[in-house]
């Protein structure tokens, strides 16, 4: 078992990226059946929609209470096995057996049954994440194989999504289309890989067994200084800026796609096919953009992503007007969006990881954890709004999701300018969201020479305590 970080500048061994990047395979299979088939199903058993709405916004807003405390929790974790492992180790049994209840209910789950499996999940997506995504920060302080260690993780996430997408196109082809029998395969996926790509981080990827650097003993006064440290770390709120405007924009894409396809492109079954277009793309073209941001920068790669991503978004209302044609050049633009998708969500990964290591040198502690709950608080948050945004916008356009789209522009169906709204809804407005941020990014300071000075000065500071055993 490997628990001690590997010397600056040492790469990781391929393996040992494998596993760690292989842990988000199962957290991305279980992410796509929570927002697409579980409400539907328990919806079909019996659990009032009202109800199950009211229960996922209340576990929602419980996470920004859960995600500070696990953060602070495992940066002040201490022993044998480093800080981050226990974390996901415990995690682990949580969420693999909270979605065997979630996934495989019984005939007549009530409201309580629901209310636990998702707390349970949620709860267990906590435990695991926070401490997951600041051991990828702290696996290298190297500029570069932070953003082939994200690049990878994300990779690996994609790959999931796409396992999740697929597994109702080919049991359909069994004859197999009943919910529950889908959710079951899905669920049988995930507890079989939790335990084998946990087990092999676990023995094979390095993990801090503790910090160098004082910790503190966390009171209230502490957790404000800290709070206070971590507004004040500029190029990480540039970043973070940065990184909601996306994630609005993903969001709102996200939450319209299903509309859009059905009611704009009038193409419903080749909706699956269109998420999985972009999804192997993204996947293809993670690689090159690392390439893109070793070689000019990881904030100016990322502007480039937005620019990219943005440019080809705003064609999409043009498909309104070109109905004959609509599908195909829907599904090029699919692509062409797809290519940089998944830049928007390592590159500004990699750049918070970063910027972490300034917050270390004015705070004399290593709080990765602090940072990520923090992020993901931002991130949770900001797809609330987006739905909420994305939802009421169309509605206030006139959209009813229940039309038949072939009655659009008649009495009983959608009117064109429902039909338009929900296109601007869909492209442009997340566009701006986008857009809005470029100016925070393109002047975010850290580069590859600062940063590479201030792990030099970190990694010196670290043999020093080293050599004093003794915590400054």
């Amino acid at each position: 078992m490997n628990t001690m970080s590997p010397e600056e500048g040492t790469p990781l061994k391929n393996i040992q990226l494998f596993f760690y990047s292989a842990i988000n395979f199962p957290l991305a299979v279980i992410g796509l059946p929570l927002v697409l088939f579980i409400p539907p199903l328990y919806g079909e058993l019996g659990v009032s929609l009202s109800s199950m709405g009211v229960i996922l916004m209340l576990a929602r807003l419980s996470d920004v209470f859960t995600d500070p405390l696990i953060g602070l929790l495992s940066d002040r974790t201490k022993g044998r096995l480093g800080r981050r492992k226990p974390w996901v180790i415990l995690g682990a049994p949580l969420l693999a057996v909270s979605t065997y209840f979630l996934f495989i209910p019984p005939e007549s789950p009530d409201l309580m049954y629901f209310l636990l499996s998702i707390m349970g999940i949620y709860l267990a997506f906590t435990i695991i994440q926070i401490p997951y995504a600041s051991w990828g920060a702290e696996l290298s302080g190297n500029y570069s194989e932070r953003s082939k260690i994200t690049a990878l993780r994300e990779q690996f996430g994609y790959f999931g999504t796409i396992v999740a997408l697929s597994i109702p196109l080919l049991l359909s082809y069994f004859g197999v289309i009943e919910m529950r029998s889908i959710l079951s395969y899905e669920a049988i996926l995930v507890m079989l890989s939790i335990p084998l790509v946990v087990l092999g981080a676990f023995w094979l990827v390095p993990d801090n067994p503790s910090s160098l650097f004082r910790e503190k003993t966390m009171t209230l006064k502490e957790y404000v200084r800290s709070l206070r440290l971590v507004l004040k770390n500029g190029p990480y709120i540039r970043i973070l800026i940065g990184f909601t405007g996306s994630v609005l924009g993903i969001s709102m894409d996200g939450a319209l796609s299903f509309f859009f396809v059905k009611h704009v492109i009038n193409a419903e079954s080749y909706y699956s096919i269109a998420i999985l277009l972009s999804i192997f793309t993204s996947i293809i073209f993670i690689q090159v953009w690392k390439k893109i941001a070793n070689a000019i920068g990881k904030h100016k790669a990322l502007v480039i992503a937005i620019l990219w991503f943005s440019g080809w978004a705003l064609c999409m209302p043009l498909l309104y007007f070109i109905p004959e044609h609509a599908l195909f050049l829907f599904l090029i633009l699919q692509v062409l969006k797809g290519m940089a998708s998944g830049a928007l969500v390592f590159l500004a990964t990699s750049m918070a990881a970063d910027v972490i290591d300034i917050d270390t040198i004015r705070s004399g502690e290593e709080r990765s954890g602090l940072f990520f709950s923090a992020w993901g608080i931002v991130q949770k948050g900001a797809a609330a709004i987006a739905l909420f945004i994305a939802l009421t916008a169309v509605d206030l356009f006139g959209f009813d999701a229940t039309s038949d789209p072939s009655l659009r522009n008649t009495i009983d169906g959608n009117s064109n300018n429902a039909i338009f709204g929900l296109a601007l809804m869909y492209s442009v407005v997340p566009t701006l969201f986008k857009i809005s941020t470029l100016p925070f990014i393109w002047n975010y300071p850290l580069t590859e020479k600062r940063q590479i000075r201030i792990r030099g000065y970190l990694e010196r500071k670290k043999k020093r305590l080293a050599s004093k055993k003794t915590p400054i």
